[in-house]
């Protein structure tokens, strides 16, 4: 009997939406779905949504204000390779107290991904059908209507950066003039990757950065070894010490780790346009023309299309003898979304999708949940150093009595 073939597997993407209230997030996530079903056959365009997703009654009809978090999964071809696009839409972050209770919200989201991963590995017998949950790209919505990136911005950015890739886009990029959008983009740079040193995605790396990363961060399995070896030779005081120390080595590991951005090293003082000069680009791979060409892109600026009020469908909008299927008319002028002439939105879109996805995948196993196994890992044993000691402890106790 021949043996029966096996279906390849479909590559799955999963991209999150996280920014404050009100600057296009939602807009942008079914924009980017109907420019997708504009590249589909019209047979396919009613069943590319999948069932696994929460969200299709809430992405369609009148855009409305996000509420509660949903995703929302659609059946793609992207390049002729076909996989599954999960887009997550997060509510707006208030600029108050709650916006440590939401961060918090996404963070565990994501985090919840790495333990679904985790636990499948653990697993005897693996399900070779395991579909990958984990957030591979998150894009930050900033408010077009700051002139930099206020210390909210800058709290949420931090801490999102240590469990995802994150990506600045400015949304609602209409509401700027063309003088206005030169002078955001690089302040919002310079913020980033001077002032504050957020490692972003992309970003490059700091020379001292990399040398106290390689001269601090352990393996996790060589702290373990070594844990274990000194609590057996030195019994109840050195094991209580150990646990200190452990917790001091996860910290510091967690920080090396963390705080080191993914790209080339840097000189400290340089800017980002200094650093890509040192780059002679016809001479480069595709990979660092990629990267190149992202840094010079970011923030992306991102228009959204009109939406009709009544059904949330796009508007089709009449441009002399060509109709514009994903666009705004203001009366005074009309623009195509998807031009590189008024929006960034197709290089974002084709940076995702297409030069950086495989990237933003691997780097998201490679760094972020492995980051995390450690740290997970490395809990686990102090907990149970811990309770070794203190049955230890017990028992020398009881033996007094």
């Amino acid at each position: 009997m021949a043996p029966r073939s096996r279906k390849p597997l479909v590559a799955h993407f999963n991209v999150m939406v996280v920014g404050f209230a009100g600057v296009g997030k939602t807009s942008f996530v079914r924009t980017l779905l109907e420019s997708l079903k504009m590249t589909m056959p019209k047979d396919k365009r009613a069943t590319m949504f999948q069932s696994s997703g929460n969200g299709q009654a809430l992405i369609e009809g009148p855009l409305e204000r996000t509420l509660v978090p949903y995703t929302v999964s659609v059946d793609a071809e992207i390049d002729g390779e076909k996989m599954v696009l999960t887009l997550i839409d997060t509510p707006g972050f208030q600029a108050d107290y709650i916006i440590d209770k939401q961060l918090n919200d996404i963070i565990g989201y994501i985090e919840h991904q790495f333990d679904l991963t985790l636990a499948e590995e653990s697993k005897v017998k693996r399900n070779p059908k395991a579909v990958d949950t984990q957030v591979h790209a998150c894009l930050y919505f900033v408010d077009p209507a700051k002139r930099d990136l206020d210390e909210f911005d800058i709290r949420v950015l931090s801490k999102l950066s240590r469990r995802a890739n994150v990506i600045p886009v400015i949304g609602k990029a209409d509401t700027l003039t063309l003088a206005q959008r030169n002078r955001l983009r690089p302040t919002i740079v310079k913020s980033l990757y001077n002032t504050h040193r957020i490692p972003l995605y992309g970003m490059p790396e700091d020379e001292d950065d990399e040398e106290e990363e390689d001269a601090v961060a352990p393996t996790y399995d060589a702290a373990v070894d070594q844990q274990s070896q000194e609590a057996a030779a030195n019994g109840t005081e050195k094991a209580k010490k150990d646990e200190n120390d452990e917790n001091d080595d996860e910290e510091s590991s967690k920080h090396a780790t963390i705080d080191a951005p993914i790209s080339h090293s840097k000189p400290k003082s340089a800017s980002l346009d200094e650093f890509l000069a040192q780059f002679s680009y016809e001479e480069e791979d595709d990979e660092v023309q990629a990267f190149i060409d992202y840094l010079r892109s970011i923030p992306f600026a991102v228009i959204a299309c009109e939406e009709d009020p009544e059904t949330g469908a796009p508007l089709k909008i009449q441009d002399g003898d060509n109709q514009i299927h994903l666009g705004r008319d203001y009366g005074w002028g009309k623009i195509d979304c998807l031009s590189d002439e008024y929006s960034d939105f197709n290089q974002l879109k084709t940076m995702l999708l297409v030069t950086h996805r495989r990237i933003l995948a691997s780097d998201t196993m490679e760094r972020y949940y492995e980051q995390y196994r450690t740290e997970r890992l490395l809990q686990k044993r102090a907990t149970k150093l811990k309770s070794m000691v203190a049955s230890k402890q017990i028992l020398e106790d009881l033996s007094t009595l």
